[in-house]
């Protein structure tokens, strides 16, 4: 059994050192960063060393009580309501569960999926390579199902070759992929069929019936996130914009010019997306189905937000960057909720 602070240590390295390598803010498309399930998943600038909490994941818990990110000195854990912290210190996490039970943690090339309250492990899922990295993992993505029964890591083959693998949550292998260029964002698509990948090289889906690949036309880095329904795939488009993609045909519906897709994730509803940008601190809701309507900007941040999540209403947005921690709005007004996350300690 893998020693928890060696797991811990790892997973933090994994979702930090990735993140500073994701960041770039010059004209071409970011390459991507460490990457989570659906609806989570994105990485922000700036070093490790300064980050107080991780960008690259943010969960809200299946009654909307509580929201879950990554800080630098352990798990955090805050009140919904009244933004209250509670630190699990000397943990990490690179994933969690739809319903909260477990979270993903790596040990070189194995997942370990660990009880979020006891951090007692539940299952080591294996299949990735081992490889030697100069720092951080060799496993480069995990992302849950949404039913939370299957869970999907990226990395390399014995060769060196990118590789997609999956897992039931018992550890039963269920598929595995080869994938093109390293993989930084993986989402499985609401019925568990299909996978989603994101990185250095293109968008691509991975059928788990037909076993089958499928390149899309589009950039590197951004995301990957699935509409409630599974109609609509988003990930980034050729000049690293949001685009949106029907899911049957693979024909692009939408895309947002002007824009350098960073984090997002769909509404429950599966109409508006949330998303941040590699190129300011705003967070925006966007309709893609409206072409004509002009998204709505949310203001807040003073650092560059990653991650965003929405509430299982709908009825509020939490965004999350490495200074500001979590921030939260009501999505019918757009304004910001009167909630005020506690921030962790400074190191």
């Amino acid at each position: 059994m893998p020693d928890q602070r060696v797991v811990a240590a790892t997973a933090v390295l994994l979702a930090l050192t990735v993140a500073g390598c994701s960041d770039d803010r010059s004209d071409a498309p970011s390459t991507g960063g460490a990457g989570t399930g659906a609806g989570g998943t994105g990485t922000t600038g700036g070093s490790a060393a300064f980050e107080l909490v991780a960008t690259d994941d943010l969960s809200v818990s299946p009654d909307g009580g509580e929201v879950l990110a990554d800080c630098w000195n352990g798990i955090c854990r805050w009140d919904a309501t009244d933004g209250t912290l509670e630190l699990v210190p000397d943990r990490g996490s690179v994933a969690v569960a739809p319903d909260w039970s477990t979270v993903a943690t790596v040990d070189d090339g194995t997942v370990v999926l660990e009880d979020l309250d006891s951090g007692e492990t539940v299952a080591e899922l294996t299949g990735l390579a081992d490889d030697d990295v100069a720092d951080g993992s060799p496993v480069t993505a995990v992302a849950y199902s949404p039913d939370g029964g299957l869970v999907a890591a990226a990395g390399t083959d014995d060769d060196g070759e990118g590789r997609l693998e999956v897992w039931s949550v018992d550890g039963a292998e269920e598929a595995s992929f080869d994938t093109l260029g390293e993989v930084h964002r993986i989402s499985i698509s609401p019925e568990g069929n299909r996978i989603a990948t994101a990185g250095n090289g293109p968008v691509e889906v991975h059928d788990l019936v037909k076993g089958e690949s499928q390149e899309l036309p589009s950039g590197q880095g951004g995301t990957v996130a699935w509409s409630a329904d599974g109609a609509r795939l988003l990930g980034v488009g050729a000049d690293g914009q949001p685009a949106v993609w029907d899911a049957e045909t693979w024909t692009l519906v939408a895309e947002l010019r002007g824009t350098r897709l960073h984090e997002a994730a769909y509404a429950p509803d599966g109409g508006t997306v949330a998303l941040t940008s590699l190129d300011g601190t705003a967070v925006t809701l966007w309709t893609p189905a409206k072409a004509a309507a002009e998204p709505r900007e949310l203001a807040g941040h003073t650092d560059d937000p990653g991650a965003v999540a929405w509430s299982p209403d709908g009825s509020v947005l939490y965004s999350v960057s490495a200074d500001d921690g979590v921030l939260a709005w009501d999505t019918a007004t757009g304004e910001r909720a009167s909630t005020d996350f506690e921030l962790p300690e400074g190191r």
